[in-house]
């Protein structure tokens, strides 16, 4: 049994590797340090992989080429850091830029485009107001990382679950503002899990219950509704999630 599973990992990971050397990582590092401004991942696919006509990809197809495409992403990420680059990776806005001196905040901001760069105290990375916020979202962010850099997630999806998560992605794309603003009404950062996001609910549901009167119901409402467009793309992608009761 032990040799059996050994010999289909060494399939899989040869089958992986095949597919990850057929892509120009040369033309993909030109393009990323030429590049001015953030870029979309169907620029970047399209790079990668010029003979595939995304439009016309099955799910299964779309997400294996997505995973190979981040995966070397963040390959090109630790590759940059040894620069002094820093490669911010997003399906919607990835960018290569230069880190900040040191003595000045290194928190990414991402709409922007840029490091935040206000001056540190002596010894540290990020600003006073920054450094509040970087915990969970560095921690978020790592794990987003090493999912990617774990070749066996490759397979992680069969055509049924590639088929929700295309549709978890699109419903993100097609109502974008909402989903950001859906964040920033909860208070939690994007890269919040499907328990932070619970957990927010729960409390702030409390704090403004719909019987406390008409000011609070208004409240729960904007609340109730960004919680619910999170709970539904949260669901469609249900294949990268793992569901944890509230606490």
């Amino acid at each position: 049994m032990n040799n059996f599973s050994l010999d289909n990992t060494l399939v899989i990971m040869d089958e992986f590797t095949k597919r990850l050397q057929a892509i120009d990582q040369d033309k993909l590092r030109s393009y990323l340090r030429a590049s001015q401004a953030p870029c979309y991942e169907s620029t970047l696919l399209n790079l990668a992989f010029p003979e595939m006509e995304i439009s016309r990809a099955e799910p299964l197809t779309l997400y294996q080429h997505h995973f190979l495409l981040f995966h070397v992403l963040y390959r090109l990420q630790d590759e940059f850091y040894k620069e002094g680059q820093y490669l911010f990776v997003h399906f919607m806005r990835t960018i290569l830029v230069t880190y900040p001196e040191d003595g000045q905040c290194r928190f990414f901001e991402e709409l922007l485009g840029r490091f935040c760069k206000v001056a540190c105290r002596s010894g540290r990375s990020y600003c006073d107001f920054h450094a509040k916020l970087i915990g969970d979202t560095a921690l978020e962010e790592l794990s987003i990382k090493y999912f990617y850099l774990d070749a066996q997630n490759f397979y992680k999806l069969n055509a049924e679950t590639a088929k929700a998560f295309i549709a978890g992605t699109w419903e993100i794309l097609s109502h974008y503002d909402d989903y950001r603003k859906s964040f920033a009404i909860l208070g939690i950062p994007e890269t919040a899990d499907l328990h932070i996001i619970k957990k927010r609910f729960k409390h702030l549901a409390k704090e403004y219950h719909p019987d406390r009167g008409a000011q609070s119901r208004e409240k729960f409402h904007e609340i109730n509704n960004a919680y619910q467009l999170l709970i539904r793309v949260h669901s469609m992608m249900k294949a990268f999630q793992v569901e944890e009761p509230i606490s």
